[in-house]
């Protein structure tokens, strides 16, 4: 038995007692010492868990963040999409004007993926948008050089810059391309043969326009008695552009210029129509290319040379165009030969 008394300090009050068993006070000692073992842990963890807070929440914080950045980063990447797109169009256009002015062809591409230098760097996405970015001005520097050369070129070639046969024959919007240039089967002979030109279907009365300046060497129909193939043009006009270039517009309904007259570019020469061998309405568009003066114009794609129309696989035509061998042709009849 134990025995526990409590004197207050007042000296007029009664001592008080408390009487505890041996195993009760046992109780109460282990209580205590758990008590304080508590206490002691209490105070020892108190800062940790406060830390831990502070730490959660800023770990929200930087996981907000991280998200604000990957959504900026992704932002970032769709414009980088578009300026890339945007500058191989004009490195594509640069390279079209190039080819058909015959000015000087650049002998190297653009720039690779230049490294980024002095600056940190660790998640790989970022990397590769900085290295785009680079990759983009870079591009951008050589393609304003190329374009600042080729502008020089055309100031200094200015009769053949106007001469040259660079839009559609046919307001954009108004054809479909229903036979492109190089071997195909005949709808007549259902033989492959050499097609010379594009055909455009478009409705009858459909204005065609001069692709370049030039003068109207022929504009009628060839007797069936002096050129067969030529007769089945139909109404037909040849424009002369020069000592490069010849264009011809055959199957035409309406003929509005004369033989010997003057033209530019974008005038109306004709319509489009269902003459000679023609199985619809449509425009049969010749672009023929003097390598000398003097020497017999050969057929080319006409695509290469059209500046405001877009056609499917435009690049692929262009490196055909630079290297494509001479192909077969009907040569021009003596008519449009005789200036």
């Amino acid at each position: 038995m134990y025995e526990i008394q409590l004197h207050p300090a007042d000296i007029r009050k009664q001592v008080r007692y408390y009487f505890l068993s041996r195993r009760v006070f046992h109780w109460l000692v282990a209580g205590g010492a758990v008590l304080a073992l508590v206490l002691a842990a209490g105070a020892v963890l108190a800062p940790l868990g406060l830390q831990s807070l502070l730490l959660s929440g800023r770990l929200r914080s930087l996981s907000q963040q991280n998200d604000l950045q990957h959504e900026v980063l992704n932002q970032r990447e769709t414009v980088l999409d578009r300026l890339e797109r945007e500058v191989a169009s004009a490195r594509a256009l640069q390279r079209q004007i190039s080819l058909i002015l015959g000015a000087p062809q650049d002998s190297v591409g653009l720039g690779g993926y230049p490294e980024p230098a002095e600056l940190e760097v660790t998640v790989p996405e970022a990397q590769l948008a900085l290295r785009r970015g680079l990759k983009l001005a870079s591009d951008t520097k050589a393609l304003l050089t190329l374009a600042d050369e080729l502008a020089g070129f055309a100031r200094s070639h200015e009769d053949l810059t106007l001469a040259v046969p660079s839009i559609c024959p046919l307001p954009v919007g108004t054809f479909v391309l229903t036979s492109p240039f190089g071997n195909r089967t005949s709808p007549f002979t259902n033989t492959v043969d050499f097609h010379s030109g594009i055909d455009l279907a478009s409705r009858e009365g459909t204005p065609v326009l001069a692709t370049g300046d030039g003068r109207i060497v022929f504009a009628g129909r060839f007797p069936l008695s002096r050129n067969v193939r030529w007769w089945r043009y139909g109404n037909v006009v040849v424009i002369d552009h020069g000592d490069r270039y010849l264009t011809i517009y055959a199957h035409l309904q309406e003929i509005d210029v004369r033989r010997g007259a003057t033209v530019r570019r974008g005038e109306r020469v004709g319509t489009v129509g269902n003459t000679g061998w023609s199985t619809s309405p449509h425009l049969h568009y010749e672009v023929r290319v003097r390598a000398e003066q003097g020497h017999e114009p050969v057929p080319a794609d006409p695509r290469i040379y059209i500046l405001n129309y877009q056609w499917t696989g435009h690049e692929e035509l262009l490196v055909r165009g630079r290297s494509a061998p001479a192909p077969a042709f009907d040569p021009l009849p003596s008519r449009v030969t005789r200036r």
